[in-house]
């Protein structure tokens, strides 16, 4: 019986090896799986789509986040922007997702000619993703990072932002170089442009732009390098250019997000406060205050004689600070965010041409290039003057809608009142860009602080890109409560790398750590955030008291 059985084996065994000696010939068609998605049925344009609508709507910060506090912008919900503490946010959303997916496009496309335009795009898009990524942690791992499968390194080595940076600009120049307008390109799975090129090519130029003038402090000749062959027509220079995503209605996830919190909560919505940003707006007498803001304890609707009214009012900084000094700024006695930005489509920006106005006036004010800083401040003013009243307009048809359900209690000839005050009339933004607000004076340092608050109001809600902004410069001077957290009141130059960093690759992490002045703390300078000077002590009363009754105005 034994010895049958071993027979039995050994057929079968000789058998095995008979099929798979005569089959060699088919061997990689045995062995490749036949549910494996390969390269040749990927829709590169369904993997775009994916990142542009991910990266932008939610991976851009809506103005309300702890970042806006850090430049006046807004006023966290959470009221404690002095902590120190892990901040994996943006580190895993783009390296599980956006820059491996781009990276991917990038692999997929370079070598067919006839799809050079998707290359260069996503090449594009890798820096603006990327940029982000630096520009929070320094330096970080780059040139060994978002790999092909077969090329993925374990524990890759932090590279310098430094070095990051001059690949920014090597790819964005060649990216730029290589767009051409005869060959394919994503269509309308380009959330942003529909695929146009030529507008692909003003915003690769405009973001080296925004990059180049990061850098400035830190390497000048490299700043000026990087900016001096754009010429106007090279950049966004028009609203019809600007970058922007619109979120849509035709499902709930596509909508915008606060317009979703409205349909989730209703009266019952929590709307964050907007930050010392409006302090100087209403300084300024700025008319498009009642843009980005509500007035505190609105007077909407009708005018409650038993309702304290304390008009448009900006919040300072404040973490864990003493009672006395938070009560005063607490709940519906500060603004909060303009119920404009509650409406279900809405634009989600990443570059505007008030921006590159704003960005080339300072770069002609320091003679870095050539320029009238007074013409291109005064057409950045006039651009962002012109995006808040489309953006007036494009709320204006679809609040009737939303504010019912926001306020119950409200009727149409209360939010006939409500548009009716929001409105920017011709008179009111005539006269304010005609005023002294809108011309440079004082020393080049005072110009600057003039061109960077402007710049801080017009790049509403990118929060990222205000801390950015005033880190570099330190503008706009902001009041701090005196705060009993962890960083006193200090506020960060950089988010920590992610804790889990110290475990799965504690080596190159640790290199990179040696770099660090102070080490891996919010409190340590990256290469670019070099400025000497910042950041500047507000000059005033540095505890943000008021006494009642407060001013109406």
């Amino acid at each position: 019986m034994k010895t049958h059985k071993n027979i039995k084996i050994s057929i079968l065994f000789s058998a095995i090896i008979f099929m798979i000696l005569s089959c060699t010939d088919d061997f990689e068609e045995l062995n490749t799986p036949n549910n494996l998605v390969t390269a040749d049925l990927v829709d590169v344009n369904l993997i775009f789509t994916r990142v542009q609508f991910n990266s932008i709507k939610s991976g851009t910060t809506s103005g309300v986040g702890t970042i806006g506090n850090y430049s006046g912008m807004s006023y966290s919900g959470s009221n404690r922007p002095f902590l120190e503490g892990d901040a994996p946010g943006i580190w895993n959303a783009s390296y599980n997702n956006y820059t491996n997916n781009l990276s991917e496009i990038i692999r997929l496309t370079k070598d067919d000619p006839d799809l050079v335009n998707k290359t260069a795009i996503a090449r594009i898009m890798r820096v603006w993703t990327f940029a982000k990524v630096t520009d929070t942690y320094g330096d970080i791992p780059y040139f060994e990072s978002s790999l092909a499968p077969d090329d993925i390194i374990v524990t890759p080595k932090y590279d310098t932002q430094k070095s990051i940076y001059e690949d920014f600009f090597k790819e964005l120049k060649e990216a730029a170089a290589s767009l051409n307008s005869e060959k394919e390109s994503y269509g309308s799975a380009d959330l942003v442009y529909g695929g146009d090129v030529t507008k692909w090519r003003k915003f690769a130029n405009s973001l080296r732009l925004r990059l180049a003038l990061r850098i400035r402090y830190a390497d000048e000749a490299m700043a000026t390098a990087n900016m001096s062959d754009l010429q106007p027509s090279d950049l966004i220079m028009t609203r019809e250019d600007d970058a922007f995503m619109q979120t849509s209605t035709d499902n709930a996830d596509n909508q915008n997000s606060f317009y979703n919190s409205v349909l989730a909560n209703g009266e019952d919505l929590f709307k964050n406060n907007v930050g010392a940003i409006i302090i100087k707006m209403k300084e300024f007498n700025d008319p498009r205050i009642k843009i980005l803001a509500d007035t505190a304890k609105a007077a909407f609707p009708g005018n409650d004689p038993n309702l304290d009214y304390f008009g448009y009012r900006g919040r300072p900084v404040l973490g864990l600070v003493p009672v006395e000094y938070k009560l005063p700024w607490n709940q519906e006695t500060s603004s909060r965010i303009s119920d404009l930005f509650y409406v279900p489509v809405i634009e989600v920006p990443m570059l505007r041409s008030s921006e590159v106005h704003f960005a080339l006036a300072e770069a002609a004010l320091f003679d870095l290039k050539s320029g009238d800083a007074q013409v291109l401040f005064k057409q950045g003013m006039v651009d962002a003057m012109n995006w808040s009243k489309e953006f007036y307009e494009n709320s204006k048809s679809q609040l009737p809608d939303v504010l019912p359900l926001m306020y119950p209690t409200w009727t149409d000839g209360d939010i006939a009142l409500l548009l009716a005050h929001k409105e920017i009339s011709m008179v009111e933004s005539d006269t304010f860009l005609d005023s002294s607000i809108a011309v440079l004076s004082g020393s080049q340092e005072n110009q600057l602080e003039q061109i960077i608050v402007q710049k801080n109001i017009a790049l509403y809600p990118l929060e990222y890109q205000n801390w950015a902004e005033w880190r570099r410069t330190g503008y706009p001077i902001l009041q701090i409560g005196p705060d009993n957290d962890d960083l006193k009141g200090v506020i960060p130059r950089r988010m920590p790398w992610p804790n889990v960093e110290q475990t799965i690759n504690s080596v190159e992490n640790s290199e990179a750590e040696g770099r660090l002045d102070g080490g891996d703390s919010r409190l340590s300078k990256m290469w670019w955030d070099a400025n000497p000077n910042v950041p500047y002590p507000f000059v005033g009363d540095p505890l943000p008291t008021q006494t009642a009754p407060y001013d109406e105005n």
